[in-house]
Formats: structure tokens, C-alpha cells, sequence
């Protein structure tokens, strides 16, 4: 398939990028170019420019006879400013960036490629569902105000007849929120999880590689309904916060950070999604899709993988 790939740079976007190739698909990065002119991307088969602020660049992007330029990709070996594939529209765009923040902007780029006769699988979250025990693709959405209104987004994908994958807390490859938490216990000496007071709050996970299959499953032979990308749906936050600290050569406890504290240190509504506690299982995605995750859970990824 031909795919077009938004936030082919980031975390999660580089490992679709490389599964997706992997997988014998045709991969074209939709980013921002680079000052210097270089491609961003070099493992993809081109690149076309653009920002998630402007829908239009996007449709641009996407028509099958885009000029060089705003929504064009670089130029061949050959010199004749086409990329591989050009003059033809792509199957599927793998939307795996940031929101804007700005509403009307961001519905308005989720129904481009429907438009454009594309499918669309949308990279959401679990967070969109909020404080929830034992929730599931059907479970309705409750986002917490860091996602306000991310499930106004999703229902735009469903209903232009593309795909939502949720994925749990993303680890590996050193990065993502488990190597903040690495952070902070190497700053305070000991490993630390956000608290609203009470039982220590769990939380899914899933590891980048796992969610990159998942994701190329979608691709492959998703349909339009949600898909959770969650290996693990219920890890306490004492475990993972012992397991940052062993990370982090430091003494290996979990201390609560009472989230008035936090909030003042990473932003209200940041700290409170660090606070929420969730159970969430992903057993219709794994039945539809085949999808068996196999790579080490956060704990073991915390102490002897990628962040140890």
C-alpha cells in the first residue's frame, strides 16, 4: 500500500515508519522541511511538506498531482523534482502526531484524507477514556482535560470510515513517559508517581515496537471501529516508579508526589493524567487483528532494557 505517515519523525511515528517499510509498503513522511534542505526521513520513499496548522497543506499532500514544495516531496536522483510513486493518492494516511491544540483546526485535518479517498488510522490514546476499571474498545469516552476534546476527533475518523488506535502508556527505545519518570527519580533519590491520595493508581502500557505491529495491522486490515494497542492493562504505579528508580542508580522505593506538587512542576493537566488511574484490555483488537504482543513489559524495559 501506498501510505502517507504524519509525525514520521516523532516516538511512535519513526517505528510505524520502519514497520510499515519493513512490511513492503510504500512510505512517504509527511513533515516540516528541513532548514538545511535535507531529507528528514531518508529511509522513506519521499517526503512531502506540510503543518498540522494549515488543513490545506495537508490536502495539498494528498492530491495526486502535487507540485514541488508546501505538500510535494523532494526531488528524485533523477533530477525531475517527482517522487516514487507520484501521480498517484495513497491508500491510507497513519496520523501518529501531536494535536494542535486549536479544535476547529485539528477536525478539520482528521477529515482530509476521507476526502481526499484515503483511509485514515488516527494514533489517539487510552486517556481519552478516562479514570476507568476494566474498560474495553467499546467503553464511551470521558477524556480528561489534557484530551479534551480528543474524542470529537475520533468520531470524525470513524465516521469518514477510518480507524482509532488507543495505545496504552508507550515504552521503549529509552524514551517516552517512563524515561521522564527515569528523570525524576534520578533527580529526587528515590522513584516517584504522581498521587491524588488513596490506592496507588494503575496504568496500561504497551511497548513502541508492539504498537508499531499494531499499527501495520490496521493498515493491512483494520476496518472502521477502535483498536487498543495495550499489552499490559493494569501495572501499579509503585512497580513502575521502583523499576525507574533501579534505572536510575538510585535508592529503590516508590514515594508518592501529592499532585498539587506536581501540577506546579509539569502543569495541571499534565500532572493529573499522571495521577489517573486505569484497567483497560485490548482482547477484541487481538482477536480481530491477530495482534500478540511480545516484547518485555515496562518493568523488565525499565531494569535490564532500553532505559537501564
Amino acid at each position: 500500500m501506498r501510505v502517507l505517515v504524519i509525525g514520521a519523525t516523532g516516538y511512535i511515528g519513526s517505528a510505524v515508519v520502519e514497520r510499515l517499510i519493513a512490511g513492503g509498503h510504500e512510505v512517504t513522511a509527511y513533515v516540516r522541511p528541513a532548514a538545511d534542505g535535507a531529507r528528514r526521513v531518508p529511509a522513506a520513499a519521499g517526503e512531502r511538506y506540510g503543518d498540522l496548522s494549515d488543513p490545506a497543506a495537508l490536502r495539498a499532500a494528498l492530491a495526486p498531482d502535487a507540485e514541488p514544495g508546501v505538500g510535494r516531496g523532494v526531488e528524485s536522483d533523477a533530477g525531475q523534482g517527482v517522487e516514487p510513486g507520484a501521480g498517484a493518492g495513497f491508500d491510507v494516511v497513519v496520523h501518529a502526531g501531536q494535536l494542535t491544540g486549536d479544535r476547529e483546526t485539528d477536525l478539520a485535518v482528521v477529515g482530509v484524507p476521507s476526502a481526499a479517498g484515503a483511509r485514515m488510522v488516527y494514533l489517539s490514546g487510552v486517556w481519552v477514556l478516562g479514570a476507568i476499571d476494566g474498560g474495553d474498545e467499546d467503553s464511551p469516552a470521558r477524556p480528561i482535560p489534557l484530551v479534551a476534546y480528543r474524542d470529537e476527533v475520533e468520531r470524525v475518523v470513524l465516521g469518514g470510515g477510518g480507524s482509532v488506535v488507543r495505545p496504552g502508556v508507550v515504552h521503549g527505545r529509552g524514551s517516552g513517559i517512563p524515561a521522564l519518570l527515569r528523570g525524576l527519580a534520578a533527580e529526587r533519590g528515590t522513584g516517584v508517581y504522581v498521587s491524588a491520595g488513596g490506592t496507588v493508581p494503575t496504568w496500561t502500557f504497551v511497548h513502541v515496537d508492539d504498537l508499531a505491529e499494531l499499527v501495520a495491522a490496521v493498515v493491512e486490515r483494520g476496518g472502521p471501529a477502535v483498536y487498543h494497542g495495550v499489552s499490559e492493562e493494569a501495572v501499579p504505579l509503585t512497580d513502575v516508579a521502583e523499576a525507574a528508580a533501579r534505572a536510575a542508580g538510585v535508592k529503590e522505593i516508590a514515594e508518592p508526589w501529592p499532585l498539587e506538587e506536581a501540577a506546579k512542576a509539569l502543569g495541571a493537566e499534565f500532572a493529573e493524567a499522571l495521577a489517573l488511574g486505569q484497567r483497560i484490555g485490548a482482547a477484541r483488537t487481538r482477536r480481530e487483528l491477530g495482534w500478540a504482543p511480545i516484547r518485555p513489559g515496562v518493568v523488565a524495559e525499565l531494569t535490564e532494557g532500553s532505559y537501564a
